[in-house]
């Protein structure tokens, strides 16, 4: 009996760096003690945690959709004047996007050197399967339709009404489309379609209050002579 009390006072006056120290107890890895803590957290399946990525999903669905710009109507002579005149553009494409520094320019009858009638500004847009108007000094747009851009700036106006043909430039500078219009005097015009119609293959003379116009809407085999026909000005919309 005694020797178990003093056994207890010993224990308990002996200083602290000669109790057990139970990490001696660990494993030389420095893992789990042996007793085998029941709070150890089970180590993570990482083939549960992946993910994978099917590259060939990646673009399936992605598409890429450019502007088919087209010079659809011209208007050179109005009720207002020379200068009641007008462009339209036509997007045939699905997708819209910006006309900024697209260019439309005009060369007279006898194949003048071409000059900048229009450039497209920063905000300038066209819609998916829609129309833009480039007016003339007095022209003014009908309805609910607006003018993007003049392309005059006082009363003379810029297209003559007697032969003469406009070009669309994209932001490269590279020709899109092109119209000339009879009488010419040159057969290399710059603007007319196909390139060798000569002097008789223009689109007809626009008279004053009509236009010239793809016929259907949007027609375009790149033959001036087929695509326009005479027609009643339809600013802004389809061609009858």
């Amino acid at each position: 009996m005694r020797s178990r009390i003093f056994l207890s006072a010993l224990v308990a006056l002996a200083p602290a760096s000669c109790l057990l120290n139970w990490d001696s107890l660990r494993e030389p890895d420095g893992g789990a003690p042996f007793d085998g803590s029941i709070d150890a957290a089970p180590p993570i399946d990482a083939s549960n945690e992946a993910t994978t990525t099917d590259a060939s999903d990646a673009s399936t669905d992605a598409t890429t959709c450019s502007l088919e710009l087209v010079i659809n109507e011209v208007q050179a002579d109005g009720l207002q004047g020379p200068s009641d005149e007008f462009v339209e553009l036509r997007n045939g494409a699905s997708c819209g996007g910006s006309l900024f520094n697209w260019g439309l320019r005009y060369s007279s009858a006898s194949g003048s050197s071409p000059s900048q009638l229009w450039t497209g500004q920063a905000g300038d847009t066209i819609d998916a399967h829609g129309y833009v108007i480039l007016g003339g000094y007095a022209f003014q747009a009908p309805g609910d339709a607006s003018v993007l851009g003049r392309i005059s700036t006082d009363l003379n106006g810029s297209l003559a009404k007697a032969g003469g043909g406009v070009g669309l430039f994209d932001p490269g500078g590279t020709l899109v489309d092109g119209v000339a219009y009879e009488t010419l005097t040159t057969s290399t015009h710059p603007f007319i379609r196909p390139a060798n119609a000569g002097v008789d293959g223009g689109a007809p003379n626009p008279p004053t209050e009509k236009s010239i116009a793809r016929t259907p809407d949007g027609m375009n085999t790149n033959t001036n002579a087929t695509d326009f026909q005479v027609a009643t000005p339809t600013p802004g919309a389809p061609n009858d």
